[in-house]
């Protein structure tokens, strides 16, 4: 299985859930998902943080595709990192919804294919955001493991239409802004 492999690759920077769904065939992740590698310290024998991360990630694959991936980015500028090294994992299909702190306006890009909708985030919980967008009520979630929400939260995505404007990515790259999420909480 796909995510079976991410997680041998070590791609699983913290776990929130991982596992099989009902639907056979089909694996769920949440938490955070490594695309860029921190470089190997040798001497400590370890990895520093990694350069480029998806926050709050939640993935939904089949034996070799990915069918949805989502998530939050710090800055735009990681996006072509994920392109470039896992656009074969992507499904035709594949539904790719990033929430970026740094966008610029929100909008949709297509690369090679692909359509991947771009939403500017600066706070909140992107599990929130998906469930809201896709119009999920708690109702429709009650009572299912956490694998079995990441299929409702994706069969829900099959028919979302944003209306946002189509851009080029290097249009999104070179309007980025310096906005950094805002944090919140005790204090």
């Amino acid at each position: 299985m796909l995510l079976e492999q991410y997680e041998q690759q070590e791609r699983f920077w913290l776990k929130s859930l991982f596992g099989p769904t009902r639907q056979p065939g089909l694996q769920a992740f949440r938490g955070e998902f490594i695309v860029l590698e921190g470089d190997l310290n040798a001497s400590a024998g370890k990895r520093t943080p990694p350069k480029a991360l998806i926050k709050q990630a939640v993935l939904l694959a089949d034996a070799e595709k990915l069918r949805m991936l989502a998530g939050n980015f710090a800055s735009v500028d990681e996006l072509p990192e994920l392109i470039a090294r896992f656009k074969d994992d992507m499904a035709p299909e594949c539904v790719l919804i990033f929430f970026i702190d740094n966008l610029a306006e929100s909008c949709q890009v297509d690369v090679d294919g692909k359509r991947f909708v771009l939403i500017q985030f600066r706070q909140g919980v992107l599990w929130n955001e998906l469930t809201e967008l896709f119009y999920i009520e708690k109702a429709d979630l009650k009572g299912l493991s956490g694998e079995d929400k990441v299929v409702v939260l994706y069969e829900a995505s099959t028919d979302f239409k944003p209306s946002y404007p189509t851009k080029t990515l290097d249009q999104v790259l070179a309007t980025k802004t310096d906005a950094k999420r805002e944090a919140s909480g005790a204090i």
